[in-house]
C-alpha cells in the first residue's frame, strides 16, 4: 500500500519500473494492475486498465470483499507483489478457483523464521510459479521447504528501467560531473548498502589513478556522518563527492554521466539502481551476489567483487581502468534490452503464463 499518493498520475510516475513491465505486456494481453493507494478510481494508461478501489488496511488483511472484487474480473492468471501475505494467498486461491494461475512476484523479502513459515509452505501448493530476479534467491526458500518445487522458480526481474542513454556532454552540463573517469554509487547510506567499503577501496585507487572521480547519490543519511568522516580522513575529498539526495526525474542524467555504476550491496532482492545505470551504459562493478550475477549475465558484462571486501574492490578498480569503454558500454546495453528491459521482461513472463500445469 501506499496511501500517501492521493493522485494515480503521481502514484505512476513513482513506480515506473514497474508499470513498464505491465504497459509492455498489455501489447499482447488484457492487463489491469490494482493498487492501493490514497485514491479511489480507475487510470488508463497505455494499455493497462489502472484500478484503486480504495480498500483499508484492515479490508486487505482479510480480504474477502477484495478477493470477490478481483473474481468479478474474470483472470486468467495473478500476479501478487510480495511473498509476504500467505495467508491471504490461500483465502484467494479458495476464492478464485483452481482455474486461474496464482504467481508471486518476489520483493527483497527473506524466507520465514517464525509460524508464517508454515503458512507459506500451505500456500505454497496453490501458487503456480514465482518470479525471483536470481533463481538462487528461489532456491533460499526452497532450502527452508517454504517452496516446494524447485521448478516453481522462474528468474525473472519483473521490474526495468524506464531510462535511456543519451548524450555524455550534454549529461554532464546537467549534473556538473567533472573528471575522466566517473563513477557513481546511488543508494542508501545503510550498513547493507556498505558505503564505507567503496570508499576505503576507491581511496586506494586514487592514489595511482588521480583522474578517477566518484560521485554518491544517496536517499537516507544514516551513515553519512562515519562516511564524510572516513572521506576526510582519507584525504579523498578532491576525488569523492557526497552528492546526496536528488530526484528520480533527474538519475538519467547522472547515470548518462557516469562510465561505472558501483553497487556494494551485501543483498538485494533485485537492484533497481544498477539495471537503471545498465539502461544507459553504465558498466557495473558490483558485488558478486545472485541478483546482480543474474543482471549482468553471470559477470560477462562488467566486474563482480566480493561483498565486504575493499580489497576486492580495489582489484576490480584497476582492472576497469584496461576495459574498452565503448566496447563494453555496447555489451551493457545488449545485455539490458535482451534480459532486463519492460519488452524481455514481459516476454518472460508471458512464458511463464503461457505454460501448461502439470496434471
Amino acid at each position: 500500500m501506499k496511501p500517501a499518493y492521493k493522485s494515480p498520475e503521481q502514484w505512476l510516475g513513482s513506480v515506473r519500473f514497474l508499470a513498464g513491465v505491465m504497459e509492455s505486456l498489455a501489447k499482447h494481453h488484457t492487463v489491469t494492475g490494482i493498487f492501493h493507494i490514497g485514491y479511489k478510481g480507475t487510470l488508463q494508461h497505455n494499455g493497462v486498465t489502472y484500478m484503486f478501489p480504495g480498500y483499508s488496511g484492515w479490508q486487505l488483511f482479510f480480504p474477502l470483499g477484495f478477493h470477490h472484487y478481483l473474481k468479478k474480473l474474470r483472470p486468467d492468471a495473478v500476479i501478487v507483489h510480495g511473498l509476504k501475505s500467505p495467508w491471504q494467498v490461500l483465502m484467494l486461491k479458495f476464492q478464485l478457483g483452481s482455474r486461474v494461475k496464482i504467481i508471486l512476484q518476489h520483493h527483497a523479502e527473506r524466507p520465514y523464521r517464525d509460524f508464517r513459515k508454515y503458512i507459506q509452505s500451505w500456500a505454497d501448493r496453490h501458487v503456480f510459479a514465482y518470479l525471483f530476479a536470481s533463481r538462487e534467491l528461489g532456491l533460499q526458500w526452497v532450502n527452508q521447504k517454504q517452496i516446494n518445487d524447485r521448478g516453481k522458480i522462474k528468474e525473472i526481474m519483473g521490474t526495468s528501467s524506464p531510462f535511456a542513454i543519451a548524450g555524455k556532454d550534454v549529461a554532464r552540463r546537467a549534473t556538473n560531473v567533472k573528471g575522466e573517469k566517473i563513477f557513481l554509487w546511488v543508494g542508501r547510506l545503510d550498513a547493507n548498502k556498505d558505503p564505507m567499503t567503496v570508499i576505503k577501496a576507491f581511496s586506494e585507487l586514487v592514489k595511482t589513478e588521480p583522474s578517477a572521480r566518484l560521485y554518491m547519490i544517496y536517499q537516507t543519511f544514516g551513515l553519512l556522518e562515519e562516511v564524510a568522516a572516513l572521506v576526510d580522513l582519507n584525504g579523498a575529498t578532491d576525488h569523492i563527492n557526497l552528492v546526496g539526495r536528488v530526484d528520480h526525474s533527474a538519475l538519467q542524467d547522472w547515470y548518462n554521466s557516469a562510465d561505472f555504476i558501483i553497487s556494494s550491496s551485501l543483498y538485494e532482492g533485485s537492484g533497481i539502481a544498477v539495471c537503471e545505470a545498465l539502461s544507459c551504459g553504465c558498466i557495473p562493478i558490483v558485488t558478486d551476489i545472485p541478483s546482480f550475477r543474474m543482471m549482468t549475465g553471470n559477470g560477462t558484462v562488467g566486474l563482480l567483487f566480493e561483498a565486504g571486501n575493499s580489497d576486492s574492490l580495489l582489484e576490480m578498480l584497476h582492472r576497469s581502468f584496461m576495459l574498452d569503454i565503448p566496447a563494453e558500454r555496447d555489451k551493457v546495453l545488449r545485455q539490458f534490452k535482451n534480459e532486463l528491459s519492460f519488452d524481455a521482461n514481459a516476454r518472460k513472463i508471458m512464458r511463464v503464463i503461457e505454460e501448461v500445469p502439470e496434471p
